[in-house]
């Protein structure tokens, strides 16, 4: 905490009101980013603050908090989950995406907001936005979405990001740099890779689809650098153009790298290696990169409740500190999962 050096006290809302000739009151909602004041205003107070060396009192700041939080509680305010999916009944049938809801949800509830879902087929986007300001929600998730189901940027762009705080689950809608949670999908993959060694295994391959919206491979690439070279196996990436040739690049890398286990990336890899005739496990080891919609049981639960509920706590702290629109710097939020033993990969001596 910093004090004027003339008067050797704190700085306040007071002396900065009186140095513009404005309110306090309008001091105090410019400091803290109100979309009721306008920009040019915001803009002159911040800029007067910083000038008088104006640095905010931690526990008013936190009394400020509570009292938004508790006043919030009182009135059971809503959060909007945008569901962007051309089908979206179908996202909550993937149970990975029912728990983030789930866990969005409790947090909702413990904050004292009620969390509902919007869709998009059913409801476009501007549509959206007066309801949203007719019932002042003023908090949105954005719901996991397909690449190639999600709106066109020029249609998220119309949309007036400015009016909402915002976060989105993963790196779908690349478009919208929000702030985004996910899971740790790097530091994940390193502890399946360090698991698998402790139980026996070593030579420990990955295979999966190729998408800059997934890291694992990135993890496995960096795990591997422990391990002597004559003992690193390449990994192996399939795209959508691969789709009728993903059984002959399987059987044809299995024969050059010569996995006694594997770190899944797709779902379809155990149907995949069961065809080209290896038996799981007597033959090979398994560990999927995702407990849930996957018939390989060892491996990461990506722990999808946690990551529900942390986005929705991301979410509430922008509406406390009235931090709304794309921000200047992306933030992510990366979720740790845990290790999960299975049969699909027992212990070999």
């Amino acid at each position: 905490m910093k004090f004027d050096e003339k008067k050797n006290r704190r700085v306040t809302y007071s002396d900065i009101a009186q140095a513009l000739g404005i309110s306090k009151m309008t001091v105090s909602y410019s400091l803290r980013n109100d979309p009721r004041i306008s920009e040019a205003t915001r803009l002159r107070v911040q800029k007067k603050a910083a000038e008088m060396n104006y640095q905010p009192d931690p526990m008013l700041s936190a009394l400020s908090a509570y009292r938004h939080e508790s006043q919030t509680k009182g009135t059971k305010a809503a959060l909007a989950w945008i569901n962007f999916n051309k089908h979206p009944e179908q996202l909550r049938e993937q149970k990975v995406f029912q728990l983030y809801w789930e866990g969005a949800g409790d947090a909702a509830r413990t904050l004292g907001f009620n969390l509902e879902e919007f869709r998009w087929k059913e409801l476009p986007l501007h549509r959206m936005h007066s309801i949203f300001k007719a019932r002042g929600i003023r908090g949105i998730a954005l719901a996991p979405t397909p690449q190639n189901e999600a709106p066109t940027p020029a249609e998220l762009q119309a949309f007036p990001w400015k009016d909402y705080a915002v976060v989105r689950f993963g790196q779908s809608l690349p478009s919208l740099k929000t702030n985004f949670i996910s899971s740790a999908q790097v530091s994940n993959t390193i502890m399946a890779f360090e698991r698998i060694r402790e139980k026996g295994y070593r030579r420990i391959g990955f295979a999966g689809e190729y998408s800059r919206r997934h890291l694992f491979s990135a993890g496995y690439l960096w795990a591997q650098q422990a391990l002597p070279r004559s003992r690193r196996l390449t990994p192996l990436f399939f795209s959508e153009e691969d789709a009728n040739q993903q059984q002959h690049m399987l059987a044809d890398w299995m024969k050059q790298q010569k996995p006694d286990a594997v770190i899944c990336g797709t779902r379809h890899l155990l149907q995949s290696l069961e065809k080209t005739g290896y038996r799981i496990p007597a033959d090979l080891g398994l560990a999927s990169m995702s407990k849930y919609d996957n018939p390989i049981n060892a491996g990461i639960d990506q722990n999808p409740e946690e990551i529900g509920r942390t986005a929705i706590h991301a979410l509430v702290s922008q509406l406390n500190e009235n931090t709304f629109g794309i921000p200047t710097t992306q933030k992510e939020i990366l979720v740790e999962g845990r290790w999960v033993d299975g049969s699909m990969l027992p212990t070999r001596k």
